[in-house]
């Protein structure tokens, strides 16, 4: 085993240390989400996201001032269909509100007694918010939003880079006619123009509405081919390597690398071990994240083993360990952790 100085322990910035994260998403719930997106996520082996209209669920949708109403939303079943399939649910508030002039507006139901009545309806926590409509109904509710969520998307932007705001999530819309020229939405975003460069290392956030073989407005809703052109177009340009994760996994994650350090990295005849510190971000559900260890002489996977230091609080739950490969002469290994441990590799 080599010494302390050549061996380094580190957080990858994504799962896998993959070049780059990437989500979609589907604003509003509609039923054509389910009946047309699922399989394209399927083939490909990407989880999906919808963000519904919480009080709405089930109904044929009466937004005000939408342009996609009397399009049907899912219903609390169908969203259970998606869950058990690997998507998230985000709330995009109780009636797609707009801010300030909509009829009998309450901030509070749209943003907080939305949520819980969803949680309630669908069985599984509401952890993300999507700002419904524009800008305008961003400022009003962000202090509730941060209140009662781990993360808020926002109405535009491009890849969300390094110390990002998750309560600003940039999020760029993908349309089988090309969006809208807004800031944040750089032709560098357009399926065509897609390169490896201009993506890396960030989370590409991404939104669409219907999803229709025949959409009514291909400025903000999207083509199955189209959908699967995009998919294959992320697949080129990373060679099969991107962490496609819901938005749930992606934020647990930057929560989890934002708090956990590690530390006091030792080597020895017997193998390495290093001290996880920091403290327990709350509110994550998925606490897996990937570990590089460069400069271990390993000649074939090491065996992980967890000194927990504090057992009490929900800590020793986080221990479990997905995998384990190399990567030339490195080791990625993909494991539950949480702080207050010690971790030995053998």
């Amino acid at each position: 085993m080599t010494n302390d100085d050549t061996v380094n322990v580190d957080i990858c910035r994504w799962r896998h240390d993959a070049p780059f994260a990437y989500s979609m998403t589907y604003d509003e719930g509609t039923v054509d989400a389910l009946a047309n997106a699922v399989p394209i996520h399927e083939e490909f082996g990407f989880p999906g996201h919808v963000d519904v209209v919480a009080g709405q669920l089930g109904r044929q949708r009466h937004c005000l001032g939408s342009s996609l109403n009397h399009f049907v939303h899912m219903s609390a079943d169908e969203l259970k269909i998606l869950l058990e399939r690997g998507w998230g649910v985000g709330n995009h508030s109780w009636s797609h509100y707009s801010f300030p002039a909509q009829p009998g507006l309450d901030l509070y139901r749209e943003v907080v007694w939305s949520k819980y009545r969803l949680e309630d309806l669908i069985e599984h926590p509401v952890r993300i918010f999507t700002i419904p409509n524009d800008k305008h109904n961003y400022e009003p509710v962000i202090d509730l939003v941060k209140q009662h969520y781990l993360g808020c998307a926002y109405i535009e932007g491009g890849p969300n880079r390094e110390g990002f705001d998750l309560y600003k999530i940039g999020n760029c819309m993908v349309a089988s006619g090309g969006f809208r020229s807004r800031p944040g939405w750089t032709p560098e975003m357009k399926t065509e123009n897609l390169t490896l460069e201009f993506v890396r290392d960030s989370w590409v956030y991404e939104t669409s509405h219907l999803v229709m073989w025949n959409v009514p407005q291909d400025h903000k809703c999207v083509t199955p081919e189209y959908m699967t052109q995009r998919f294959e177009k992320l697949n080129e340009i990373s060679g099969g390597k991107l962490w496609a994760a819901t938005p749930d996994d992606v934020i647990d994650y930057v929560l989890m690398r934002g708090h956990l350090r590690i530390e006091n990295v030792q080597a020895s005849s017997e193998g390495v071990s290093f001290d996880v510190t920091g403290e327990w971000p709350v509110g994550v559900m998925n606490s897996a994240v990937t570990i590089r260890v460069s400069g271990a002489a390993f000649d074939k996977p090491p065996e992980v083993a967890n000194e927990l230091h504090v057992a009490a609080g929900g800590y020793t739950q986080h221990q479990n360990v997905e995998s384990v490969e190399r990567d030339g002469n490195d080791w990625l290994i993909t494991m539950h952790l949480a702080p207050h441990r010690t971790v030995h590799l053998k």
